[in-house]
């Protein structure tokens, strides 16, 4: 068995064709290569708000699925289209989601996703969670989970904690995680818990640096920022939009992929997941509490990557 990162390019790769055509790629974890393998194409005609950067893989099929963001061009969020088998074998199926209630919209441009217990139900049922988020105005984010089981599939809004749910949260012009930014999601399905979740923020953008934050998969809350620094101490300071993916496999390992290529794995996360709740870790610990620390492994060379013209902002990982 292998580990490979995939991610889907933002951008029409065949514009003169009818449509929209955009590519996925994979590449091994270990090593990491620095030449990826184009998977297939996802044609696009019929998804709103087509860039399909929420990615993750589902512990119970092994397979891997995107979600798009929440708003593309138009800052009207669009439907909610969950893309299923972009992994290899490649073969995708998009399905709908409804929101659920009826004018249940997405907050937010920028998306993570990744899969794991619904903790509200009896049977923890897996779930495709998705987190949206702003990093100018408003900054914030909001975690949703979308379920799968029916067809068409239902989207709702995770919001167990503090004040009752706003109409401006429920349609999406606020958030209810405000002041905090997250595009990537990462969830531990080797040690499941209702706060054993990531959410990463590579983004300076929001004037608060590089950062994770535990989730409540319960609740949809955020824990207090988790500051990303270097190995060699100094605050990480990129600003760029990220994938999160656990390896879940083996010995774990939690990766990050920004819309260049670059890889990050970070390290001093097991002190946070170990703290209870969404409480930090010990100062004692690898890292300390509040800390993580982030090294770049490499960058994979992804087609247009470098220049800007193609991002990849959503990442998983498969054993295959």
């Amino acid at each position: 068995m292998v580990l490979y990162g995939y991610t889907i390019g933002d951008a029409d790769i065949n514009p003169s064709q009818a449509g929209e055509q955009f590519a996925v790629y994979r590449f091994p974890i270990s090593p990491l290569a620095t030449t990826p393998q184009k998977v297939g194409e996802i044609t696009a005609a019929n998804i709103d708000n087509a860039e399909l950067e929420g990615l993750g893989t589902n512990p119970a099929t092994g397979r891997a699925s995107a979600v798009n963001e929440a708003r593309g061009s138009s800052s009207i969020p669009g439907p909610v289209v969950d893309v299923d088998n972009v992994d290899q074998p490649f073969a995708p199926v998009s399905v709908s989601a409804r929101p659920t209630p009826s004018d249940l919209r997405r907050f937010g441009f920028d998306s993570g996703a990744d899969f794991g217990r619904d903790y509200s139900v009896t049977g923890q049922r897996i779930v495709h969670y998705n987190i949206s988020s702003d990093a100018e105005t408003p900054v914030g984010s909001s975690l949703y989970k979308i379920t799968t089981a029916t067809n068409p599939a239902t989207i709702s809004l995770v919001d167990g904690f503090g004040a009752p749910t706003t109409a401006a949260q429920r349609q999406g012009t606020q958030p209810t995680n405000p002041g905090k930014h997250a595009d990537g999601l990462a969830i531990d399905n080797l040690n499941p818990g209702r706060t054993r979740a990531l959410a990463s923020d590579f983004t300076s953008g929001d004037g608060d640096g590089n950062q994770l934050y535990k989730v409540d998969l319960l609740t949809g809350e955020l824990s207090a920022p988790i500051t990303l620094r270097t190995p060699s101490g100094q605050a990480l300071n990129v600003d760029l939009d990220s994938g999160l993916a656990f390896t879940n496999s083996g010995s774990q390992r939690l990766l990050a992929l920004l819309e260049t290529g670059a890889v990050y794995e970070i390290t001093g996360y097991q002190d946070e997941l170990a703290a209870s709740g969404l409480g930090l870790g010990s100062a004692t610990g690898s890292n300390g509490a509040g800390l993580a620390t982030a090294r770049l492994l490499g960058t994979v060379n992804l087609p247009s990557a470098s220049t800007g013209a193609i991002d990849y902002e959503g990442f998983t990982i498969v054993n295959e």
